[in-house]
């Protein structure tokens, strides 16, 4: 999980993204992406909802399994899609804060 340093090149306005953003991107998303003001809203919406689908189908999925292999499952998958989402939604803010001409910056 990368930190991010954002700058804009005329008022040098920074804005920092890093670990507790990560926990608020995987969580709640496009909501996220909103809040911090760049990055594609829509977009960040439409993963939110793949992610959505995907774990119910993923829950739905394991009720055939026996009931401790179903648990382990959830505990792993659920994570992960936490992390992913929230490594995508960075990602959406990064390419919004590059676009609007901020510069990047790994802190």
């Amino acid at each position: 999980m990368r930190h991010y340093r954002f700058e804009h090149p005329k008022t040098e306005q920074t804005i920092t993204i890093g670990g507790w953003s990560y926990l608020w991107a995987g969580f709640v998303g496009a909501g996220y992406v909103w809040w911090v003001g760049y990055g594609s809203v829509l977009q960040a919406l439409a993963i939110n909802i793949a992610f959505v689908i995907g774990l119910i189908a993923i829950v739905l999925g394991t009720s055939v399994l026996p009931s401790i292999q179903q648990l382990l499952v959830i505990l792993v998958i659920v994570p992960l899609a936490v992390f992913s989402q929230a490594s995508l939604m960075i990602s959406l803010i990064r390419d919004g804060f590059r676009k609007r001409g901020w510069l990047v910056r790994v802190a």
